[in-house]
């Protein structure tokens, strides 16, 4: 019966979403005679129906977020991610459901691929055929990224590797549930022909609710600098420094650094600084989302620092390490502070990552107006400024040379207001510098803290995150394992090395 449930699961992916303008609901749009794509407006709503999937569920979002976080070490707030423990025969519910929500993803984008694309010139013109199926096709590849993220070897550069994704490019039925696995090298290429198609087609960016040309651009850079840097190659990187530089040196209105780092959190997913974010309309007493949960809620009750404590040292927002570096970083005022208990009848202070946290769930409500601005900040403006000082450090640019990036990104922030550049006297403490960027600005953001965790190494030549942990790292238990559930559904399915 569970396996029965499982493909009827997977088959309701023909109930694809659609929506308008509004992001905050999911109306049916069901694959039948009457709702097929018969001309431009359905062809926007097939494309608009593909966003719910990745910023209304928790697989891309804060409860990731979170994860991740966890896995690079510097928080405990998932036990079975930090000890990276999770195998076939132990693995939780929540990991078959992250499985199927990527995959209801890629369905979605692939509904809407297939029916844009048998349209004719009477039904839409070229130029908008085109870009609608360049930003399917790119929401595809994205999703198909995380699923390599996720599920797959995605550090390994031997292309032979066998453990890539199940890749899908039709609507998923049960007569074509029986695929195989792609290796590593395969996937990346399929991946990169998603990404490529969208640089190419893509609008540059207007809005950051849809995805553009940049953000294409920016996401293969993370791509390639995460396979790349986690083996301390070069290969791909040139590649990932052009397009960060591209995006960088461009003029882009609506995208650019904000000077008061608390108004950028104030302002959520209306800050400049927001490629591409998460947002909700409405007035948030009945419209929160399941990718909230981890902020509104779950960081504040369960995983920040009880208030009072007996010094300001004990103040940690529940961080595991790195509490002490960042308490001496200007932007530890701004991005932490107090918030309420999440629930009714906690009245108790907390001390957390108000950036992402806010007022928490019960003071949100409250609020006048209502604050529920709980934004998944997938990328900000200073991370081009990061990546780029990373990618020269990796390509061979000098200490001064690579420090700059960082030092005109901190420069532009009025609030805080950096008391002296970074100067780096050796290699050694010029990549301490940036990978304690991607802490400080970008932690429980979008992940990158966790990427950067198993690609910098501190002075022992040992990656951080088994620095964080006290630990000697098994590749292989960086991702999770495939669901059982898609294990016994699909027969051709293997499962990830020591992950049975």
């Amino acid at each position: 019966m569970k396996n029965v449930l499982y493909i009827l699961i997977i088959t309701l992916i023909f109930g694809i979403s659609s929506c308008s303008d509004s992001l905050d609901l999911k109306p049916d749009y069901q694959l039948n005679e009457t709702n097929a794509i018969t001309n431009e407006v359905k062809a926007r709503a097939a494309v608009g129906g593909i966003y719910p999937f990745i910023t209304q569920g928790s697989n891309y979002n804060g409860t990731l977020a979170g994860k991740l976080a966890s896995k690079s070490g510097f928080v405990k707030w998932s036990t079975g991610d930090y000890d990276m423990t999770t195998t076939q025969s132990n693995n939780s519910p929540s990991v078959q459901y992250v499985w199927l929500g990527y995959y209801e993803t890629i369905n979605a984008a692939n509904f809407a691929i297939d029916g844009i694309s048998k349209l004719n010139a009477s039904q839409i013109d070229e130029e908008t055929q085109t870009a609608l199926i360049a930003e399917a096709r790119f929401l595809r590849g994205f999703s198909h990224a995380y699923v390599l993220w996720m599920f797959g070897h995605w550090w390994n550069t031997d292309d032979s590797d066998v453990d890539g994704i199940l890749y899908r490019d039709e609507l998923a039925t049960v007569s074509n549930l029986q695929v195989a696995r792609l290796n590593v090298g395969e996937s990346y290429q399929k991946i990169y022909e998603d990404l490529d198609y969208a640089i190419a087609n893509l609008p540059s960016f207007t809005n950051n609710r849809y995805v553009s040309k940049e953000f294409a651009k920016v996401f293969k850079a993370k791509m390639l600098l995460y396979r790349h840097g986690f083996n301390d190659g070069r290969a791909g990187l040139e590649e990932a420094l052009n397009l960060v530089n591209e995006v960088l040196n461009a003029s882009i209105p609506g995208f650019s650094m904000q000077g008061d780092l608390a108004q950028v959190y104030q302002d959520s997913w209306d800050s400049p600084e927001n490629l591409f974010s998460g947002y909700l309309e409405g007035d948030g007493n009945t419209n929160y989302r399941d990718s909230d949960a981890w902020y509104r809620y779950r960081i504040i009750h369960s995983y920040s620092t009880r208030l009072p404590v007996s010094s300001p040292e004990a103040l940690t927002a529940g961080l595991d390490k790195g509490a002490d570096w960042f308490q001496a970083d200007p932007r530890w005022p701004i991005v932490t502070g107090e918030s309420r208990g999440a629930l009714s009848w906690d009245d108790s202070r907390r001390y957390t990552f108000t950036k992402v946290t806010r007022l928490g769930e019960y003071d949100g409500l409250r609020a006048s107006p209502v604050d529920n601005k709980y934004n998944t900040y997938f990328f900000r403006y200073p991370e081009l400024y990061i990546m780029k000082a990373e990618l020269l450090a990796r390509t061979g640019a000098s200490i001064s040379e690579a420090i700059a990036p960082i030092n005109t990104m901190r420069s532009k922030r009025t609030n805080p207001v950096f008391p002296t550049p970074l100067n780096p006297t050796n290699e050694q403490e010029l990549m301490d510098m940036i990978f304690k960027e991607y802490f400080f600005e970008l932690f429980i953001e979008n992940g990158s803290e966790f990427f950067a965790s198993v690609r910098f190494k501190d002075a022992t030549g040992k990656l951080w995150m088994e620095s964080l942990k006290d630990i000697t790292l098994e590749n292989n238990r960086l991702c999770y394992p495939i669901p059982k559930e898609e294990m016994t559904t699909n027969t051709l399915m293997h499962q990830n090395q020591d992950l049975q």
